[in-house]
């Protein structure tokens, strides 16, 4: 049991102060293993050890010293030591930079530890069996939407991008039962993706969605889901970090089609020698 995991997983479900407890924990779990339940409320800002008693049970722990314990383990258990920091104005460009980077990969690494493999293989399955892949996605959603347009196009996919509400309405119109919707949103809770891929759903066109909600009104009605584990902090939101995990994500399953279909890496050869003809 990866006691930070389960934390930063539960995070959004957390009261005020239950969050306050949390972000002691996971901006310095190693000296919160050296102090006492009555000194974590104090550093948390809580009225009282009851606090913290109602918190590692709602992480479903019966005592401080079981989640001491598993702390422990946790920490002694991570291949890498990276711990959610804000950003605070007494900082310097260094350390911001660090934490910025840091924040990245722990955001990556936290998503590999929780996405289900199984949904990863599924979706890839759906790729593969689509005549036409369609993505969409809005603001920083449509960068990540876009990227991954152009590159299943490199591989071979009948691909199409959209931002655009009016043009996603017209090209749902006349999706087919052999198409895939993918759509992107961290939120999974903007109303016009919701819509869309709702739609499709009724019309009997498979959606995989990429988000940061596993239980959002998009992820409840997508065929897949895949899901990003990011946390966000006062300065820096996790909708940057997740930007970076979702394209990781995209990276994956393009990785997994090019690597199991010779026509794949046949049309990136031809992708590859088109391209070069527009350098110097």
């Amino acid at each position: 049991m990866d006691i930070l995991q389960i934390i930063r997983e539960k995070y959004n479900s957390f009261t005020n102060a239950e969050k306050r407890i949390a972000d002691v924990i996971l901006q310095n779990p190693r000296k919160v293993l050296e102090i006492s339940i009555s000194d974590l409320s104090k550093y948390a800002n809580v009225k009282s050890e009851a606090s913290v008693v109602k918190f590692y049970r709602k992480i479903n722990l019966s005592s401080f010293q079981q989640f001491k314990v598993l702390l422990a383990q946790s920490l002694s258990e991570a291949p890498l030591e990276i711990v959610y920091e804000d950003i605070s104005e007494s900082d310097t460009t260094k350390v911001i930079t660090e934490k910025i980077f840091k924040a990245t990969v722990r955001a990556i690494l936290d998503t590999l530890n929780t996405i289900e493999i199984e949904k990863i293989e599924k979706a890839t399955e759906m790729f593969r069996k689509a005549e036409r892949v369609i993505f969409f996605g809005f603001a920083a959603s449509a960068a990540v939407a876009f990227d991954a347009f152009h590159k299943f196009t490199r591989i071979g996919k009948n691909c199409l991008f959209s931002n655009d509400e009016h043009i996603m309405v017209t090209i749902l119109a006349n999706l087919k039962k052999s198409d895939l919707l993918v759509t992107i949103s961290h939120t999974g809770e903007t109303k016009s993706i919701v819509s869309i891929a709702s739609k499709a759903t009724e019309q009997g066109v498979p959606v995989v969605t990429i988000t940061g909600n596993k239980n959002s009104n998009l992820a409840k009605i997508s065929t897949v889901a895949l899901v990003t584990n990011t946390k966000e902090t006062k300065i820096r939101t996790d909708a940057m970090t997740s930007r970076i995990v979702q394209l990781v994500i995209l990276d994956t399953i393009y990785t997994l089609l090019a690597s199991k279909d010779q026509n794949a890496v046949e049309s990136l050869k031809r992708s590859r020698l088109a391209v070069s003809e527009l350098k110097y």
